[in-house]
């Protein structure tokens, strides 16, 4: 009896918040966001032109294109790299990148993007709305850090951290030596890598922040002690977490969800981040539906911080968003997080 109603009460923990998050899903009403795709925007104002194209891309990358052709005046266009995700239940596409930028744009029902672009001479920008067409691979402006070593290049995009490698094209022979250089370069994202199309500018010197990757230091300071709410997984739609330091460059992850507690070490070396599940929990876990959870952990392999969220990049490119939890709210009583993958 006291067996029965074990297993019972462990099927309740397990497959009730997994009907639950079913629910919530058949009640939204925001398309989901693909990579791969391109949404576009625009308007005529005073005899000129203003122009948007937004290009959604794999491992949550994005390349946000304003184009203005002012009345009798040559078009000027500015790319902006960056780190996309689909946040509120959905209902808004979140836009950011290392340099600040914070842009948040709703999602219509039809699937529509609305937001505000090019801040107009008044100092206000222009609202827009973006719609979904046919997706085009595009080349686009990038500064970043190349290194280049025994004929093997690599491009870190500055604004994300993302390196692309490798990286290739006959731009590169013209550069100089083999010492890493900053580039301003007109690249064709390739699987992984990229085509370096044109080098537009280079530099030895590097500004401080693309010569800074996050540190250790930086994760003892921003993230280790904090709570974190994960994202949804398949059969764990509610779980929170905390790293807790046990030397340099080590420590343990504790997670804390419905029915569910798990820690697993991890291993920290500037960007860089590993974590080890013992495998008896990865079996515990199986058992329990939530193999998603171990499975997500051991393909990560880097951290970085984005606009106040976690964000842990896995070795496919694919990354996780977690969102800070409110103030005094424990690891054991999560709730489910606002944010999610895509």
């Amino acid at each position: 009896m006291y067996r029965f109603a074990a297993i019972f009460l462990l099927w309740v923990a397990t497959v009730l918040p997994q009907v639950s998050q079913a629910a919530v899903a058949a009640l939204s009403t925001h398309v989901p966001l693909q990579a791969a795709s391109l949404y576009t925007g625009g308007e005529h104002a005073n005899g000129g032109e203003q122009r948007v194209e937004l290009y959604l891309l794999d491992g949550n990358f994005f390349v946000l294109r304003q184009i203005a052709a002012p009345r009798g005046k040559k078009a000027v266009t500015r790319d902006m790299t960056g780190s996309w995700r689909q946040v509120e239940d959905g209902a808004l596409l979140q836009l950011t990148n290392r340099y600040g930028l914070a842009l948040s744009l709703n999602i219509g029902g039809s699937g529509n993007l609305y937001g505000d672009f090019f801040p107009a001479p008044d100092g206000f920008p222009h609202s827009l709305a973006l719609k979904k067409v046919p997706f085009r691979k595009p080349s686009f402006s990038i500064m970043g850090r190349l290194d280049r070593i025994a004929g093997r290049a690599t491009l870190t995009d500055s604004a994300t951290g993302r390196v692309f490698a490798p990286a290739e094209g006959e731009a590169l022979a013209a550069l100089p030596g083999e010492a890493p250089l900053f580039v301003d370069a007109v690249v064709l994202p390739a699987k992984n890598g990229c085509a370096v199309q044109r080098i537009r500018s280079f530099s030895t010197r590097f500004p401080s922040q693309a010569g800074s990757p996050p540190t250790d230091g930086d994760f003892a300071a921003r993230v280790a002690g904090e709570v974190w709410l994960l994202p949804s997984l398949p059969g764990l739609p509610a779980a929170s977490c905390i790293f807790s330091e046990r030397g340099k460059g080590q420590g343990a992850l504790e997670v804390t969800g419905p029915g569910l507690r798990l820690t697993a070490d991890y291993a920290l070396r500037g960007p860089d981040l590993t974590f080890s599940v013992r495998k008896e929990d990865a079996r515990m876990l199986d058992a329990c539906g939530a193999e998603s959870l171990p499975r997500m952990l051991s393909s990560v392999r880097s951290w970085s911080l984005e606009g106040g969220s976690l964000a842990l990049t896995a070795a496919d490119g694919q990354s996780f968003l977690l969102e800070k939890a409110a103030p005094g709210r424990r690891a054991g009583s999560a709730v489910a997080p606002k944010g999610y993958k895509r």
